[in-house]
């Protein structure tokens, strides 16, 4: 359960969701496997999975949800293959071309024929609220799958209104300063970046396993390069890539973290809820000095 990306949305209007509210709404929109004719479904599912019935569960003030995508594998290869052959076949019975818009007809008669068979693969999206601050964490790297799960979550509850989280100024230069001089007390610059031209968006040096401190490195800044990602570690705690648009990928909670939410009991949703009650506080306090070494939340 431990989070290992972090898009941030900012929710501009005070949190009014009551857990009851949340539950009821979620509850009407719950996840159901595809059908035999369905592409893909979405729904909520309780975070607890087997072990609860609760679209929800809080503790200390957040609240966590968790949504399921299934959907089915239809290989294009194998698409592919089968419209040719159809294609062809019907060229040599009727003595003519298959120009493209009967060909495209085959196709989707193609897909029709493939669904009920089939396979499927799933895919599932934690997050939770954070009232507090009035922050929605959701773990996912990629922006697209938080724009789905946002998404499906207005559907629910009517309304979402949030902002990308972004810090107060330009995240790139902010990073870059860093590799010049050096980050705040508690970071520290860890081993990769990534520097772009910002008159060349192609133009893009990736730094692995190096020395950011290096000639080299700075060489790139010197001749105009901006960091656009950076390595960091926060407080012996966390390690992460932050992204010039303020996201969090690879994230990896340090052991002294995780032992403090170690139990010998062998109880699953117990042991939920001590990883949910130490990752959120930790979180917390993270983001606050992140926000802080980056001179606060950025105006929407």
């Amino acid at each position: 359960m431990w989070f290992k990306n972090l898009r941030i949305y900012r929710l501009t209007k005070s949190f009014d969701f009551s857990t009851e509210t949340l539950e009821a709404a979620l509850a009407q929109h719950s996840y159901t496997p595809c059908g035999s004719m369905d592409f893909s479904q979405y729904g909520w599912i309780p975070p607890l999975r087997q072990h609860s019935e609760l679209y929800t569960h809080g503790c200390n003030g957040y609240i966590m949800i968790c949504a399921r995508k299934q959907e089915k594998i239809l290989p294009p290869a194998a698409i592919k293959e089968m419209v040719d052959e159809k294609v062809l076949e019907l060229q040599a019975r009727q003595m003519r071309n298959v120009y493209r818009k009967e060909q495209r007809n085959i196709k989707e008669d193609v897909i029709v024929s493939l669904l009920p068979r089939a396979l499927t693969r799933s895919s599932i999206v934690y997050a939770y609220f954070a009232p507090k601050q009035n922050f929605l964490i959701i773990d996912t790297a990629s922006a697209n799958k938080a724009e789905e799960f946002m998404d499906h979550l207005r559907q629910a509850l009517g309304s979402l209104p949030v902002v990308p989280l972004s810090c107060h100024g330009d995240a790139a230069e902010v990073m870059t300063r860093w590799v010049q001089h050096q980050p705040p007390a508690g970071f520290e610059l860890d081993s990769e970046c990534e520097l772009r031209n910002p008159r060349a968006s192609a133009n893009i040096i990736r730094c692995k396993n190096q020395e950011l401190e290096s000639d080299e490195v700075l060489g790139h800044i010197k001749a105009g390069k901006r960091v656009i990602q950076l390595a960091i570690s926060w407080q012996q705690a966390l390690r992460f890539i932050l992204t010039e648009d303020f996201a969090i990928k690879r994230l990896r909670f340090e052991d002294i973290v995780q032992d403090q939410a170690a139990s010998e009991e062998d109880d699953f949703a117990a042991q939920f809820d001590q990883d949910f009650a130490i990752m959120s506080l930790q979180l917390s306090q993270f983001l606050d000095e992140l926000l802080q070494a980056f001179s606060g939340i950025g105006k929407a």
